[in-house]
């Protein structure tokens, strides 16, 4: 949930259920689709509606809003997307705490930002640019464009990028089961060890239209 607990505004934006999709606007395309993030126990902590603009194949931009149960708006997300689309530039906002983050990509370094409250100095880190590593919604996209080989058992190691801890860490990416036309897809710390004792995040994708069903 957007809270100090969060593994990384990442994965809340993946722990979605999705209820629609529609497109148009004539110099593009743009999709959308309106999601809900529970917590453990079933509460609704959140709506979130995500715009997702593209070009021909490539995705150029992503802007996701976040609503309270009480229908106040919690926080946002706006993502511009490189030619990868696994790299992007973006900031996020939690309205509640007032606290920001996100990501600056210069031309060899991807650039981590933090903002705890308005009255701190904002917090940076650049680390140097590699291929294997994923940025926020980017790892969305960097799934559907690797679905099938996933699909057909293999095993990605990338690196995520973490703002608001101001490092990266490893993890994997791996298929965990089949269901029909559905694959069920699992991110976890790469370490071994670690693994045993930290979260994972399962998604489940169509395999024919890249759709997260949930």
């Amino acid at each position: 949930m957007i809270s100090e607990k969060r593994f990384d505004f990442l994965l809340l934006s993946l722990t979605v259920l999705v209820l629609s999709l529609s497109s148009g606007r004539a110099w593009g395309r743009t999709q959308t689709f309106i999601g809900k993030a529970f917590d453990e126990t079933g509460v609704l902590e959140y709506i979130e509606r995500h715009d997702i603009v593209h070009e021909g194949n490539s995705v150029l931009t992503s802007h996701t809003t976040y609503v309270g149960p009480n229908k106040s708006v919690i926080g946002y997300l706006n993502s511009e997307y490189a030619p990868l689309p696994q790299f992007c530039s973006y900031i996020f906002k939690d309205l509640r705490r007032q606290y920001e983050d996100g990501v600056r990509l210069k031309e060899d370094r991807v650039c981590l930002f933090r903002k705890v409250v308005p009255e701190v100095e904002e917090e940076t880190l650049c680390l140097p640019k590699e291929e294997k590593q994923i940025i926020g919604q980017g790892f969305h996209h960097f799934i559907r464009s690797h679905l099938d080989s996933i699909a057909e058992g293999k095993v990605f190691h990338v690196k995520l990028v973490l703002p608001s801890r101001l490092d990266q860490a490893g993890f994997r990416i791996l298929k965990k089961k089949t269901e029909g036309n559905s694959i069920w897809i699992r991110l976890e710390i790469d370490n071994w060890l670690i693994r045993f004792f930290a979260p994972f995040m399962d998604v489940l994708y169509d395999r024919e239209s890249g759709r997260l069903q949930l």
